[in-house]
């Protein structure tokens, strides 16, 4: 029993020796302090068909402001007095209405302000021959009240009648369709002989002043949309300042695109409307990195990546991204140089200083 007993004591020391050979090698190699990450190169954009030269949007020249245009009053259209792309000034006739009707109006409200006139007139000369008959008891008190009180109901008849008639008035100019400002009638809507209500629009108006290039934003690029770019309008060569006046507030719901409006600034204001605009946005002169967007964190105190040093260390880069698409990010090179090796995914595991296991297979 003792022989075998001392036998098999060399083999268990082997044993024991090789897990502890293999504990101390497993340790050398990776820590469970280490946190495993992806890991990518930034890759470098320049020439001709790279991100430095900006993103181009193509729309449509509009006014700034347009206005669609109808009567006040309803009726039936007697003359169409414009076309469209005419060029109106201010006050001038556009449309005209038959205004038999709206005369007769008028007509009507101006004889009840005669009758209201003269029932004013009678009831102020009753009041007036009662009064001084009170002081003397030839008549009651309540009969010298209801004299007055007529005389009252009637000014305020009278009154009455003043404003129906002025209103009336007003209505039969309503039946002339002016130009409320310069401009440029863009669209007719309506046509001799139609029957029209109130507030129908027959007409629209684009004011004469700056020009606005309408181009459609992708939401990616909504947080890097820069203020100022150059515009070129199509069948003019010289670009001109483009300055963001507004942005949309909701997407459109079939293309998933945001509104973008920038004044055209040194254009002319007879730029044509509907003419075909691009808009290009600014780049960097040094180009650009592209990285894949889960690179991308915020710490709290602004965007950035995490960058493994050769001692697989992390650091914090502060980057703030030119554009966004939907799977990369694109930063200028002054902030991260191509060829740097970033944390694809996995960092909001890590702090700086940290030591990072780069995992297998992931984009070299």
């Amino acid at each position: 029993m003792q022989s075998r007993i001392t036998s098999r004591l060399p083999l268990l020391a082997a044993l024991a020796g090789t897990a502890l050979v293999a504990a101390c090698s497993g340790t050398a190699s990776e820590s469970p302090s280490e946190p495993l990450v992806a890991t990518a190169l930034a890759q470098g954009e320049g020439g001709a068909d790279s991100g430095a030269s900006g993103d181009a949007y193509t729309g449509t020249v509009h006014a700034r402001t347009e206005s669609t245009l109808a009567f006040r009053v309803p009726g039936k259209i007697a003359q169409r007095l414009v076309d469209a792309g005419a060029h109106v000034r201010a006050g001038q006739p556009l449309f005209r209405l038959d205004a038999s009707d709206l005369g007769l109006a008028a007509s009507a409200a101006a004889d009840k302000v005669r009758a209201a006139e003269a029932d004013a007139t009678r009831t102020a000369a009753d009041e007036a021959r009662l009064r001084p008959l009170v002081a003397t008891g030839a008549i009651s008190p309540s009969t010298y009240d209801g004299a007055r009180a007529a005389r009252d109901a009637a000014a305020a008849t009278l009154a009455a009648a003043l404003a129906a008639a002025a209103n009336a008035a007003n209505e039969r100019g309503y039946a002339v369709l002016v130009a409320d400002a310069d401009g440029v009638v863009t669209e007719v809507l309506a046509e001799a002989g139609q029957v029209v209500g109130a507030g129908t629009p027959v007409l629209r108006l684009a004011r004469s002043g700056a020009r606005e290039a309408l181009v459609a934003v992708p939401e990616t690029a909504l947080a890097v949309l820069p203020k100022s770019a150059q515009a070129t309008v199509y069948g003019r060569s010289a670009p001109v300042t483009a300055t963001l006046r507004e942005v949309a507030g909701a997407a459109d719901p079939l293309t998933r695109t945001f509104a973008a409006r920038y004044v055209l600034s040194g254009a002319p204001d007879d730029a044509p409307l509907g003419a075909t605009v691009t808009v290009r946005l600014p780049g960097t002169a040094s180009g650009s990195s592209r990285i894949p967007l889960g690179a991308l964190v915020d710490l709290g105190k602004g965007q950035g990546v995490w960058v493994i040093q050769p001692d697989r260390s992390v650091r914090f880069q502060r980057a703030q991204p030119l554009r966004l698409t939907e799977e990369e990010a694109i930063l200028p090179t002054a902030a991260l140089p191509p060829g740097t090796r970033v944390v694809a995914l996995g960092g909001q595991l890590l702090h700086a200083g940290q030591k990072a296991r780069p995992a297998e297979g992931t984009k070299p």
